[in-house]
């Protein structure tokens, strides 16, 4: 049989990319074995303007951003699902400093932040002492629901095979590529950390960290905003609440651990004043890189074989910008960005094998 496209994985990458083409009258082919404990089904999917304790723009974001919105609502009426979820982050100030520097970001970014959160309102819900800033325009996206519905309709168009795939199938020359009775003009490696591992790109700096989260019913507690004081609760599915989340660069196994749940706990015990129930601890490996800038493109040495992957923490910011462009590009032959573009590594991935 023949595709146009073969795509391992349907995680964040994975789903968009292969929606973009499909849209673009493409025919795709995604082979995905729905691993339960995937980055993107364990992530926040959390997306914000402003990050980080410097109180910053995230990269791209005035690219990034609408593109994500213009996308998921596309999508949201396209799969008649709900996806984005409104809200504002509620920033608890660890301390003056972090106050001073977040206030001093408002007149630099006035469509982002405020100072204008009534304290009052949250001190029989919360321990803090040093104030709250709000961070607006912000929204989650709901992976499950997102990843579940698009594989919905791969399955119905047949475009789905629900197995592990296997890299001993795959034959690659310069006019397409075979795999398992099926060619196609390309194949492009979605598959998060198992990335890091194929032959074709185990080359590239990627820089994977386990993440943790613990899943919590938080009776009473408002499902309108993110709460942010060193760990984050994010509104969850079935009004639940995702809270964490660890960044280990060094790591033995990728399971759930006690100390994680235990610190979690200590943390929540000491700021949150309202009861609550831990029901799930999950943990999974996000494929970030050394650059923190993803993945996209096709290998100097094997123009059929390309990777979509990389995006670390904030997937669902950049993944559906970088989707529709990796599409245009193998649709149309349009540029990729240049510090995306896995040509930025070709020395390395032409390197001869040892």
């Amino acid at each position: 049989m023949h595709v146009d496209h073969i795509i391992v994985g349907q995680g964040i990458c994975g789903t968009l990319l292969s929606y973009m083409l499909v849209k673009r009258g493409h025919t795709v082919l995604v082979i995905d074995d729905a691993q339960p404990f995937a980055a993107g089904m364990v992530a926040s999917g959390l997306v914000n303007p402003v990050t980080g304790m410097r109180v910053a723009k995230s990269w791209l974001v005035d690219e990034l951003y609408p593109a994500a919105v213009s996308i998921y609502s596309a999508l949201e009426e396209e799969l008649q699902i709900r996806i984005m979820h409104d809200l504002s982050i509620l920033e608890f100030h660890p301390d003056l400093k972090h106050r001073e520097v977040f206030n001093d970001r408002i007149a630099q970014y006035p469509e982002h932040l405020s100072d204008r959160v009534n304290d009052a309102t949250w001190n029989n819900t919360f321990n803090f002492h040093y104030g709250i800033g709000e961070v607006t325009s912000s929204f989650w996206v709901d992976m499950r629901a997102l990843q579940s519905g698009w594989r919905r309709v791969l399955a119905g168009k047949g475009y789905l095979k629900e197995e592990r795939f296997d890299i001993a199938q795959l034959r690659a020359a310069g006019d397409g590529v075979e795999y398992n009775g099926f060619r196609a003009t390309n194949i492009v490696f979605c598959n998060g950390a198992a990335g890091a591992t194929d032959p074709y790109f185990e080359r590239l700096p990627f820089a994977l960290n386990k993440g943790e989260a613990l899943i919590a019913a938080i009776p009473g507690l408002s499902p309108q905003h993110v709460y942010k004081n060193g760990i984050k609760i994010t509104p969850w599915q079935n009004g639940n609440f995702w809270v964490g989340a660890s960044f280990e660069w060094t790591f033995s196994d990728t399971l759930p651990s006690p100390a994680f749940r235990a610190r979690t706990e200590a943390q929540l015990n000491n700021w949150l004043k309202l009861p609550y129930t831990i029901l799930d601890h999950l943990a999974s490996v996000r494929p970030a890189t050394v650059d923190h800038k993803p993945f996209a493109g096709f290998h100097p040495l094997h123009p059929a074989v390309g990777i979509f992957n990389g995006m670390g923490a904030k997937g669902c910011l950049q993944a559906p910008f970088f989707a529709a462009s990796l599409a245009d590009h193998m649709v149309g032959g349009t540029p990729l960005h240049k510090e995306v573009d896995i040509n930025r590594y070709a020395r390395i991935l032409s390197r001869p094998a040892l």
